[in-house]
């Protein structure tokens, strides 16, 4: 069966939960309540709250489930990296400074700027301060055995409020990077030229480009500055229409009083997405074993804000061939683009590496708008053209697999 035949009323109906998903989601961004919905940020909690007051009139069953995240990890990591550099720049000059121990000073110097190439790969990304955030995870019961399980996943929180724009932070941990490589160019050629193994024109002065050098390690210190861990942007598109979105499908279900015959059909909000995605690391910890003991998919919900450039990136055949059946009972065109920005961030990297059958619906291309990741990212960027083609998807695909 098709969700579209589940009622001569589903067209009417399941606009009308799209445009509650919309009104809601609105209602939130511009409630005075969405300015600190950070990573485990007093404002992510009261959106979790807020969401499983309405799904409990939804489901069955509703929880919220408790975990921890490393909130300032990317601040830290930053930080660690313009110590290592600043450290290893030091060291250098000090080899300028005192020749009798200009070997043992560029030895360290090279230390340091290892450390740095691994902090800025992220080694050291852990080593930051633990919040407490929370998921929710509600079930909607099906009318006979529970063999299968879909589960429909968006993420809670907001992007950290950042004063450099995505491009510019690109832009400096690129350079970042070629800083690091120069430092190791430096200390390496230096070394050889001491070691009397190394001679060109001017090289006896080479040892004093360690003080320009000096200059690349303030690079990781503003990106650290860059980031606000204690506010967000409003991130109304990334991602609080994917959770009201997801609400407004088990909101149809209900109201319609329809349930699958043998799947459960579930919504989780996950939190601390920019948080290394600890919310969904978090579940796949505890419930991976479960949900492996029925056939389980994850549909994530990231980023929906046109209904013509909707996309589905899936971990395999099986998932891929449900979604584009989903797609055409939902008469919704699916573009065949990789979405970059998905796959490198979104939650489905961690499903997919947990061993669960998954896939994202979103918006997102190879490319993301302007507003993405920025002030702009407001209730003016909601769609509800969008929500439904998501929504869509979304039931269309339940129904196929508990086919």
């Amino acid at each position: 069966m098709k969700a579209s035949e589940t009622s001569e009323r589903y067209e009417g109906k399941l606009r009308e939960c799209c445009n509650y998903a919309a009104r809601t989601a609105k209602n939130f961004a511009t409630s005075g309540n969405n300015s600190k919905r950070q990573a485990c940020g007093p404002d992510e909690k009261l959106l979790a709250d807020t969401l499983k007051e309405d799904l409990t009139g939804f489901c069955d069953t509703v929880n919220e489930e408790n975990f921890s995240a490393d909130r300032a990890a990317y601040i830290l990591s930053n930080l660690l990296i313009f110590i290592f550099m600043i450290l290893s720049a030091a060291a250098a000059i000090c080899a300028c400074m005192f020749p009798d121990y200009s070997k043992v000073l560029l030895i360290v110097a090279l230390v340091l700027a290892f450390l740095s190439l691994l902090g800025f790969f992220g080694v050291f990304g852990g080593t930051s301060k633990n919040v407490d955030g929370q998921n929710i995870y509600a079930v909607r019961k099906p009318e006979g055995d529970a063999k299968k399980r879909v589960i429909i996943e968006a993420n809670l929180d907001a992007p950290f409020r950042r004063n450099l724009s995505p491009k510019k932070v690109v832009l400096l941990k690129t350079i970042t990077l070629i800083g690091i490589i120069l430092y190791f160019v430096f200390d390496i050629v230096a070394f050889l030229i001491l070691k009397d193994q190394l001679e060109f024109f001017a090289s006896k002065l080479f040892i004093y480009i360690s003080f320009p050098l000096a200059l690349f390690a303030f690079i990781p210190l503003a990106l650290s500055r860059s980031v606000k861990a204690g506010a967000s942007f409003p991130g109304v598109v990334d991602n609080l229409v994917g959770c009201y979105t997801a609400a407004g499908a088990l909101r149809y279900m209900s109201e319609m009083d329809l349930r699958l015959k043998n799947t459960e059909l579930c919504v989780l909000l996950t939190g601390a997405k920019n948080a290394d995605c600890a919310g969904a690391r978090d579940y796949c910890r505890f419930h991976a074993e479960d949900d492996a003991a029925v056939a389980t998919t994850v549909i994530s919900l990231d980023s929906i804000f046109n209904a013509d450039t909707i996309t589905v990136l899936s971990s395999g055949k099986g998932t891929t061939d449900a979604l584009a059946t989903a797609a055409s009972n939902a008469e919704v065109t699916i573009l065949s683009t990789v979405p970059k920005y998905i796959k490198k961030n979104g939650s489905m990297r961690i499903f997919k590496k947990n061993k669960y059958s998954c896939a994202t619906v979103t918006s997102l291309g190879e490319t993301y708008p302007a507003y993405f990741s920025t002030e702009m990212d407001n209730e003016e960027n909601i769609n509800v053209k969008a929500i439904e083609s998501a929504m869509k998807i979304v039931l269309e695909a339940a129904y196929a697999l508990d086919e």
